[in-house]
């Protein structure tokens, strides 16, 4: 399980389902957003495996804060 946090640049409809292009660590990714109601563009979200699970509140994480659980630090 892979858990990140990312920012919606653009909410876009494909396919019927409601898909985000979500700027992660700087890269633009496509991630599925069905399980959020009301996704907007500049909400911050917590993804897990390619699908948005949660929007948080910028103020309570770390810009690009990685949340998978690997404390190890590189130099």
């Amino acid at each position: 399980m892979n858990l990140v946090y990312g920012e919606i640049v653009k909410v876009v409809p494909e396919d019927g389902a409601l898909v985000g292009r979500i700027r992660v660590h700087g890269a633009i990714r496509k991630i599925a957003l069905g399980l959020l109601t009301d996704a907007a563009q500049g909400d911050r979200v917590l993804i897990c495996d390619g699908v948005a699970i949660s929007k948080v509140v910028a103020s309570s994480i770390k810009e690009e804060e990685d949340v998978s659980g690997d404390s190890r630090e590189t130099d």
